[in-house]
């Protein structure tokens, strides 16, 4: 399924999900149709899973990212997700391996706001809050992930 070809669509569509078959099959020497139908086919296999956009957080409006390592009370994980997924600042969760059981990344307007988001973890979980700085990596899945 994972040829070299696919491989090098793959790494294309990482780069620039809106570049069109045209131009992708320029790139990897086939027809847009044909480029078409194997890009059908990843999708189809579940390789390709969707495509998104990536947004600039402080240009719109959510200058403070934090991390918060989530140690949860024992039979409270399903309140705990279901938290999770109320608040729209929750950016990602991640249930992880460790005494810390939950990584929750979330975007906030204000210290005040990330504030009053940890205070509804009291009753779930022991927190830890790291502030990211900056990201210094922040990159597609290299083709070697694909052979």
């Amino acid at each position: 399924m994972i040829d070299a070809t696919n491989r090098k669509i793959i790494a294309a569509l990482q780069e620039n999900a809106r570049i069109s078959f045209a131009e992708l099959g320029k790139k990897v020497h086939l027809s847009a149709p044909a480029v078409a139908e194997r890009i059908r086919k990843l999708e189809s296999a579940g390789v390709i899973t969707g495509y998104s956009v990536k947004v600039d957080l402080d240009k719109v409006g959510y200058p403070i990212v934090a991390l918060v390592q989530c140690k949860v009370y024992r039979t409270k994980e399903r309140e705990f997700k279901a938290l999770m997924l109320s608040y729209d600042e929750v950016v990602a969760c991640y249930n992880v391996t460790g005494e810390q059981a939950f990584l929750v990344k979330l975007a906030v307007k204000s210290m005040t706001e990330l504030d009053e988001i940890l205070e509804a973890f009291i009753d779930l979980s022991d927190t830890n809050t790291m502030m990211i700085l900056s990201q210094p990596v922040d990159r597609a899945l290299p083709d070697t992930f694909f052979k």
